[in-house]
């Protein structure tokens, strides 16, 4: 029997995956400064330095946005719009990449994924181990086209720990909270379903996502 290359190429460091997703949150409200501030000095030669990136350097028009600290977190478009589309947009091609690597998968292993049900399922095994290592830990639906979907640790979310408290932990995660969605609204798209997604911290760190489509199951 051929091996499969996916299973045996080498992977990916788990700490190091969440250490980068953790970083898109950051990015893009750095992106957003930067579109912002264009017209400025400072974001004119933000835009086009070529120097490379020291402990001292500024990263945005944030103050003390420097590397390896969080003041970027305390900006005003934290929640902005243009923030979290594009952090949602973010994970909405992730998903669709994710798709096609792990469809192949179940392809070859002569898994076929028609009902909506099963592609559910799909998401929550398949998809949340490739990504977190782990699977969902509950699936519940209305059978009219709703699913809730409930990881009791998200693993994106679970180190975050404000010095403020709680309700400012609280505050900087619901962003982060944005590239799953994505992810999961991706990977229905690759199999024609139109959805939304959307999510919430229950009990910190566990998130449901709230799934609505059009298909009665």
């Amino acid at each position: 029997m051929t091996e499969d290359i996916l299973d045996t190429q080498s992977y990916v460091n788990n700490s190091c995956l969440q250490l980068l997703l953790q970083e898109l949150v950051p990015t893009s409200i750095r992106v957003s400064h930067r579109l912002h501030d264009s017209t400025s000095t400072t974001g004119a030669s933000l835009a086009n330095s070529t120097e490379p990136t020291q402990a001292d350097t500024q990263l945005s028009s944030v103050r003390n946005d420097l590397p390896g600290t969080v003041n970027v977190l305390e900006s005003s478009l934290l929640n902005n719009d243009e923030v979290t589309l594009r952090i949602e947009t973010y994970g909405y091609s992730l998903g669709l990449k994710l798709a096609e690597v792990l469809l192949y998968k179940n392809t070859t292993s002569g898994t076929k994924l028609v009902d909506i049900l099963d592609i559910m399922k799909f998401v929550c095994r398949d998809v949340w181990k490739c990504l977190y290592n782990k699977q969902m830990d509950n699936l519940r639906t209305n059978h009219r086209g709703t699913f809730v979907l409930v990881d009791n640790n998200y693993k994106l979310i679970q180190k975050l720990n404000s010095p403020k408290g709680i309700h400012d932990t609280l505050a900087k995660s619901r962003v982060y909270l944005w590239l799953p969605c994505g992810i999961i609204r991706g990977i229905l798209s690759s199999f024609g379903i139109e959805s939304n997604v959307t999510a919430e911290i229950t009990s910190f760190p566990a998130v449901t996502f709230n799934i609505h489509t059009g298909i009665n199951n």
